[in-house]
């Protein structure tokens, strides 16, 4: 339950080795290669090796993946298969993934197949696309019956042109006539956007009819490259769309056929993605003309499987410990119950090398949190119930895997909470006994009723808070001391837990037992004295009044021991929720429309209380972790270790028994 112990290792051997040895440490899937690139700018190593050059490769592939990824996009619009609820990789064999690769070129030529046809299909629509829009800007102009390429014979000019909606028309014609006499203005029609007009005028009057057209705002249509009347285009335009229709129709069903090539296409993206990683890691190489130079680092159980290979390979090497405060990559190792919550602490950040994973130290805080919030018995049932079988489904992999179990944990310890408190769908047991059977039945919470004792669940989510904030500052106490730093330990932890309990036991003390106040009031001297008079013993200059500020912070804590009534407040909501949908439900009496109205309001209701209850309660059980809990040790900005291995989208490799 830690951070992993990372070793470095180096490695140095002779160029026929190269490509046998990544493919065994990729095969290894537990070594880190580091990049290459400062020692790139040092003379010392400059003058001895260079980088190995993989960047054209790494492009080409990237350029084929994009290629299949394209591919496999085009094929997914026309998918009739129901999608999943959750993307699950295909099981491969290594000889059937390998034997998949074998049939590249095939694969490669139906890749470019459905390539072009959706090249073509884009053609297709963009051709419709524009006869649409033609055909929709040729409408109003449908008792135009001029030739639409004609704009002027030998002595006069014939244009089209829009004017305003609101605008009078017998105004603009009293324009012109005031300007010539020569012209012929012709109203083609209206809509609301704008007037359509047409305007035939000898060509000497050109100067006066714009300057008059200009003040009505006039703008000139024209129509480019179509020859006859509106009404002509039009029809033709709707013959070809006819045309187009079925052409695109064709080509959809074309690319349609091709779905029997999904899982080649695939198999191929994920063959070539492990070959660009390939490619990638032998970019972080330094060679010379006979030799290579590698390093990164190795978890050290892993130390010895990375020698033997190493050995293997004719390469010396040498795996070491990290320097004292050398920062390594992280990797999280926690028992089966406690890695599913590893994904909340990655949400937030990833704990540094020199740093205690906190996860399972807050994970049973954040699942009875969650609980306390959510508690129902039958939410809960819900809850867990859908998120095991999904687990068990076997569809789910990596941090979607682990976020689906914790949440199963969660719906656990809400079930549980829920037979504390009494709760199921609130309270609707009582309520369908009572309705339809005349006599309340109901159920007996283990502990206490939230609403009936309302401030006892709130002392009791503040003390849940307090033991909360203790945990983590007794982590921040063990990070001091580990550093060597006890009397920081002192001052800003064991000193806190004396003024934290004495001013519990002075204000509310005397309800556990007798004398409780006057142990609270010395706690509380002792741990606010030596609060502000150690730093004057042990800081120097301004440093010996810090612990007055210091002092200050006892705001802060009582501010975070309230933001734990949040447990009390979200438990408190979701069951009056419940218990107002429930009663709703029951004013429609006992008819056979009263019990359909009942069930539909009861389903409706719950359905939309579990899902505002659960939501809530997954945020703010994460919230008091990142700033209530996390907020006292945890500084994370650590680097997460990802290992040099076979990285699959589609498939997942499974290795078969020798």
């Amino acid at each position: 339950m830690a951070v992993v112990k990372m070793n470095k290792f180096t490695a140095i051997g002779i160029d026929t080795a190269k490509a046998s040895l990544m493919t065994q440490l990729m095969e290894l899937g537990a070594v880190e290669l580091n990049s290459q690139d400062s020692k790139l700018v040092d003379e010392e190593w400059t003058s001895l090796v260079a980088k190995e050059k993989r960047d054209s490769e790494v492009l080409e592939l990237e350029s084929k993946l994009s290629a299949i990824d394209n591919a496999l996009k085009t094929l997914s619009v026309y998918d009739t298969a129901k999608a999943p609820m959750f993307n699950a990789r295909t099981p491969v064999t290594e000889s059937a993934f390998v034997s998949g690769s074998e049939t590249m070129d095939a694969t490669s030529a139906d890749i470019r197949k459905v390539l072009d046809l959706n090249d073509s299909l884009r053609e297709l629509k963009s051709g419709r696309n524009k006869r649409e829009t033609t055909i929709i800007g040729l409408t109003p102009w449908k008792t135009y019956q001029i030739p639409l390429e004609v704009s002027e014979t030998n002595d006069t000019y014939i244009i089209m042109g829009i004017i305003p909606p609101e605008l009078d028309i017998s105004l603009l014609k009293g324009a012109l006539e005031e300007a010539t006499e020569l012209f012929e203005l012709s109203f083609i029609g209206s809509d609301q956007e704008q007037q359509y007009i047409s305007l035939i005028y000898m060509k000497e009057e050109e100067e006066k009819i714009r300057d008059t057209l200009k003040q009505f705002g006039f703008t000139g249509v024209f129509f480019k490259d179509l020859k006859g009347s509106a009404t002509e285009n039009i029809t033709r335009l709707e013959a070809e769309l006819v045309n187009l229709a079925k052409d695109i129709e064709d080509v959809e069903k074309n690319i349609a056929n091709m779905m029997h090539c999904k899982e080649s296409f695939q198999m191929l993206y994920d063959y070539l993605s492990i070959e660009q990683d390939m490619e990638k890691g032998c970019n972080n190489m330094l060679v010379t003309k006979r030799a290579f130079y590698i390093d990164g680092w190795v978890p050290a159980p892993e130390s010895e499987n990375l020698a033997n290979i190493l050995k293997e390979q004719g390469c010396q090497y040498e795996i070491t410990a990290p320097e004292k405060d050398e920062e390594t990559p992280v990797l999280l190792k926690n028992n089966a119950f406690i890695t599913p919550v590893e994904t909340i602490t990655n949400l937030y950040d990833t704990p540094s090398s020199k740093e205690l994973d906190p996860t399972p130290i807050f994970a049973l805080f954040y699942i009875c949190f969650f609980g306390i919030m959510f508690a129902d018995i039958a939410y809960g049932l819900i809850l867990a119930t859908g998120c095991f079988l999904a687990v068990r489904s076997g569809k789910l992999e990596g941090n979607i895997y682990k976020f689906i179990k914790q949440l199963g944990y969660c719906g656990v310890s809400a079930t549980i909470w829920g037979v504390i408190f009494g709760s199921f769908f609130g309270n609707l047991i009582p309520v369908v006994s009572e309705t339809f059977f005349g006599r309340a039945l109901n159920i007996t919470p283990l502990w206490i009723d939230p609403i009936e004792n309302a401030m006892t669940m709130l002392a009791f989510a503040c003390i849940f808070g307090v033991v909360h904030l203790f945990v983590a500052l007794g982590v921040k106490a063990y990070g001091l001391i580990r550093e060597g730093r006890v009397v920081d330990a002192v001052c800003d932890v064991f000193l806190w837990y004396f003024l934290l309990v004495g001013l519990g036991l002075l204000l509310g003390g005397e309800m556990l037992f007798a004398g409780a106040s006057v142990i609270g009031k010395w706690l509380s001297i002792i741990g606010a004295g030596g609060i502000v008079i150690l730093p004057v013993f042990t800081g120097k200059g301004v440093g010996k009044a810090v612990g007055l500020w210091k002092l200050y912070g006892i705001t802060n804590y009582l501010a975070d021991i309230l933001s734990y009534a949040r447990l009390f407040a979200l438990c408190l909501a979701g069951t009056v929720i419940a218990q107002v949908f429930n009663s709703i439900a029951a004013l429609f009496g006992t008819s056979i429309i009263g019990i359909i109205m009942f069930i539909i309001v009861v389903v409706v209701a719950h359905v939309f209380n579990f899902l505002l209850s659960g939501l809530g309660a997954f945020v703010h059980a994460i919230r008091l972790q990142y700033v209530e809990f996390f907020g006292k040790f945890f500084e994370g900005k650590g680097t997460a270790f990802q290992p040099f291995m076979k990285n699959t989208k589609y498939v997942k490799i499974i290795k078969e028994e020798i």
